[in-house]
């Protein structure tokens, strides 16, 4: 069993259950995380901007500024872009956040397994720039921990990259529309090696945005020969939703209590897809070309 196909299909099926810290102590990890960012950012702007007066001042060239409120495509993506707590139709805890640079575009990362083992481009594309956030599930009396509502990515390409990449993902889940690989299922006797299939396809696209796609993934393992019934427990997929407006690129993971394929869902599927909408419309505060 090739290790990286095992190795993405736990880590992929298993952080779906996974259980959190408590708030605080996250809270805590997040502002040691910000502060470590904050002094790399504080010593790069210095640095750059002593690089560039250095230059204008070679070339004899004016220095000049954008128009207050100006912008010019280059800047990082903003606060205002991401959703916020009351748009999201279920009750949200904390929110966690992070920026990043030139970090890679991530959709999937089994899917991206997937792509290579079908001799398709397997590295993700870089952002210039890049914003993350994660919605947690309210806290519970008594004090529990608690899992996450949605994370949200949001990345700033390069210029005319971001409808490429739209374009390309949607080649990859057609040339993933029915893997069969080596995997790892549930059974009442633990873990064990079976067959399984993993189907992407696209399930909505035009929703929201400039583009936007909502990817389904679905797993299934084929019966047994000797029994005719499939090994272990059923497994579930998941859904991504994939927008893009201008040059910039939103990933939404719908996870917990905003997922629709759950036994009691809270929340439709059109619901998830207003989601995207709304998402679209807070990116084109950051967005270049503009809405």
């Amino acid at each position: 069993m090739p290790d990286d196909v095992a190795l993405v299909e736990l880590l992929h099926r298993d952080l779906r259950n996974v259980t959190w810290p408590e708030p605080e102590t996250i809270r805590a990890a997040a502002r040691r995380r910000s502060r470590r960012s904050a002094a790399l950012a504080a010593a790069s702007v210095v640095v750059v901007a002593a690089l560039a007066a250095t230059v204008v001042n070679r070339v004899g060239a004016p220095q000049t500024s954008p128009a207050a409120g100006g912008f010019d495509g280059q800047a990082e993506i903003v606060a205002e872009a991401m959703l916020e707590p009351a748009d999201i139709p279920v009750r949200i805890g904390e929110r966690l956040s992070e920026t990043g640079v030139d970090e890679p575009v991530r959709v999937d990362d089994l899917l991206q397994v997937c792509a290579g083992k079908q001799g398709l481009p397997a590295q993700e594309p870089r952002s210039r720039y890049s914003r993350s956030q994660t919605l947690m599930e309210p806290p519970t009396e008594p004090a529990t921990s608690v899992g996450s509502v949605l994370t949200q990515d949001v990345y700033r390409m390069r210029s005319g990259a971001a409808g490429r990449f739209i374009d390309d993902l949607e080649g990859t889940v057609a040339a993933c529309g029915a893997w069969r690989t080596t995997g790892q299922v549930y059974t009442e006797r633990g873990m064990a090696a079976a067959d399984v299939v993993h189907r992407w396809y696209v399930a909505a696209s035009g929703f929201a945005g400039d583009q936007a796609l909502l990817l389904r993934h679905e797993v299934t393992v084929p019966p047994d020969e000797t029994t005719g019934r499939p090994l272990g427990y059923p497994m579930s997929g998941d859904d991504r939703l994939v927008v893009r407006v201008g040059d910039l690129v939103t990933v939404l993971i719908p996870s917990g209590r905003l997922r629709t394929d759950t036994p009691g869902a809270e929340v439709t599927e059109g619901q998830v897809r207003q989601l995207a909408r709304v998402a679209a419309e807070r990116m084109c505060v950051a967005a270049n070309p503009g809405c």
